[in-house]
């Protein structure tokens, strides 16, 4: 049997929608329980970071935590602009493959 190819099939698009829906859910995941488990680790050492005598190290720990803090912080606040980089390069992604969907293929086979 010969079957010639006649066009592609929009499935990638498909594909690309649920990559993005499971991307962003899992980005947001992240973000939540990085914050929450950071948190709880903080609360279960932080007896243990006061113990320390040499108040040099003390401060440098306690500085270190509070600038990790603020980091995810600002990373949480850049969420909606990655996500809108995501989105905009996915759909730029389904605009070029739509493009390629007329197009016929004549004497191709498979």
């Amino acid at each position: 049997m010969k079957y010639e190819k006649k066009g592609q099939i929009a499935s990638n698009s498909v594909s690309n929608i649920i990559t993005l829906i499971v991307g962003v859910g899992v980005a947001t995941l992240v973000l939540i329980f990085v914050g929450s488990l950071g948190g709880q680790t903080y609360q279960l050492v932080e007896a243990d970071i006061d113990a320390i005598t040499n108040d040099t190290i003390k401060g440098s720990i306690k500085g270190g935590v509070v600038s990790s803090f603020g980091a995810l912080e600002q990373t949480g606040d850049f969420l909606p602009i990655i996500v809108l980089a995501v989105v905009i390069s996915l759909v730029l992604v389904m605009v070029l493959t739509f493009s390629n969907f007329g197009k016929s293929n004549k004497g191709t086979t498979l």
